[in-house]
């Protein structure tokens, strides 16, 4: 399985989306990235896998939608912001989104729920704190946190949806997960053993 990180130069954000393949099918952790960035590989995407639904994340989730018909999978805590404006804060910037694809494509898991698609299998892992439905996803012993992790630091929890609580509860649940390499949303990667110290730092800031 090849993992690519890409950062769409159309997305000021500083977004991490993941492309991940094998024999040229694919999936996709967050929508942050324009059609153009990924139709050069060549591939079938599968599904897109949101680990949120802040606008940098679901920025280009229409027009991917649109080209590849694929299916798409949140939590459902925040499903709600994929049609609303305010709670997903796009309404900040000057191109608001609101998902207009077909409904029935969105797909919604259960935590701990193993979805298999094609040679993928992508364990969902419910960490509320930066969204009230952010999930974190593992695929083999990687990682893919979103917003709740960062290399050095960890997600925001003064916005809309967040809670302080919920994130603290969510870093001791990563801190118990078996994974290797971390994916975060944004800025570098780290791996499990780094990520020993950095989660207890921040719980204690709690």
């Amino acid at each position: 399985m090849e993992i690519i990180k890409i950062n769409s130069l159309k997305n000021r954000m500083g977004t991490n989306s993941y492309l991940l393949i094998k024999n040229q099918s694919a999936i996709l952790i967050d929508a942050g990235i324009a059609l153009e960035d990924i139709e050069i590989y060549n591939i079938k995407l599968k599904a897109i896998f949101l680990t949120h639904c802040h606008f940098d994340h679901i920025m280009f989730l229409n027009e991917l939608c649109d080209f590849y018909q694929c299916d798409i999978y949140i939590s459902e805590n925040d499903k709600a912001g994929l049609f609303d404006e305010n709670i997903n804060m796009s309404k900040f910037f000057k191109k608001h989104f609101i998902f207009k694809g077909d409904t029935n494509k969105i797909k919604i898991f259960k935590d701990n729920e193993e979805i298999k698609i094609d040679d993928f299998i992508v364990k969902c892992l419910l960490t509320p704190g930066h969204t009230a439905g952010s999930t974190s996803f593992l695929i083999n012993d990687n990682l893919f946190s979103g917003d709740t992790l960062f290399a050095e630091s960890v997600g925001r929890t003064d916005f809309a949806t967040s809670s302080p609580i919920q994130q603290k509860t969510s870093l001791k649940r990563l801190e118990n997960v078996d994974f290797y390499n971390l994916y975060p949303g944004h800025s570098r990667m780290s791996n499990k053993t780094e990520q020993i110290n950095n989660i207890k730092y921040w719980l204690s800031h709690y």
